[in-house]
C-alpha cells in the first residue's frame, strides 16, 4: 500500500482515524512534535515487524510536518520499501513542511476545507491584489522571514483547496509561483523580502481585473 500523507486542519484523532477507516485499536501512533531520530527509527522498525504478523495494523505519525529534517530523513528508506503488509499514514497540517523526498514517496490526500483554514495571511494577500504594486511591496517590507513563509504556506494551501471546486490557468500559475517562491526562500540564500515582493507583483499581474 502506497504510504499516504493526510493533510488536515484541526482534528480529533478518533474522528480522523474513523474517516480513514481505522480505529485506535488497529493503529500504532507516533507523535511527530516530540520526534527524535532514534525513537522514530525504533517505532518504524517495530511497526514493520508487527505489520508482518498483523496486516490489519497501521502506523500513524501524527504532526509529521513537525518532524525535524533529520527525523524525516529516517522515513525515506521505509517509505521507499513499504510493502502491501505495512500501512503507513503521515498526518500533517501543511505538507509543504515535509521534505520533497518524503512527498515524492507518498500519496497526498487533502482533507482540509475552507472552514479549517486560518485566513489572516490570505486576506493580506487579497488586499495586495486589490490595491496593486505599492501594497505588494509594502507588505513584503512589513513581514519578517517566518511570517513570509507562513503567508506562502497558507496561500498554497488555500489555492490547493480551491482547485477542488475551480481550476483555472491563472490559479495554477499563481500556485506555481507561490511554491517556487517558498522553495527559494527556504532552501536558497535569496533576499527574502525582494523575492516575496516579486512574487506578489507577478501574482497581481495574473489576477488583476
Amino acid at each position: 500500500m502506497l504510504p499516504k500523507i493526510i493533510v488536515v486542519g484541526t482534528y480529533e484523532k478518533e474522528t480522523l482515524l474513523s474517516s480513514l477507516g481505522l480505529s485506535t485499536a488497529s493503529t500504532m501512533g507516533y507523535e511527530g512534535s516530540e520526534g527524535k531520530i532514534d525513537d522514530l527509527r525504533h517505532f518504524i522498525n517495530f511497526g514493520a515487524n508487527v505489520s508482518v504478523g498483523s496486516s490489519s495494523m497501521s502506523l500513524v505519525i501524527w504532526d509529521a510536518d513537525q518532524l525535524s529534517p533529520e527525523c524525516q530523513s529516517v522515513l525515506l528508506k521505509p517509505l521507499e520499501n513499504s510493502s502491501e503488509s505495512m500501512s503507513l499514514f503521515l498526518i500533517a497540517s501543511n505538507e509543504n513542511r515535509l521534505l520533497p523526498t518524503v512527498l515524492s514517496r507518498c500519496l497526498v490526500v487533502n482533507k482540509i476545507d475552507d472552514s479549517c483554514l486560518d485566513v489572516s495571511h490570505w486576506k493580506s494577500v487579497l488586499d495586495c491584489f486589490v490595491k496593486g504594486p505599492a501594497r505588494c511591496l509594502s507588505l513584503a517590507d512589513e513581514l519578517e522571514k517566518g511570517e513570509i513563509e507562513s503567508t506562502l504556506e497558507e496561500l498554497i494551501t488555500k489555492l490547493n483547496v480551491g482547485l477542488s471546486t475551480e481550476v483555472t490557468k491563472n490559479r495554477l500559475k499563481v500556485l506555481k509561483l507561490a511554491i517556487d517562491c517558498l522553495a527559494k526562500i527556504k532552501f536558497t540564500n535569496v533576499n527574502v523580502k525582494l523575492t516575496f515582493g516579486n512574487f506578489l507583483l507577478n501574482a497581481w499581474k495574473l489576477v488583476k481585473p
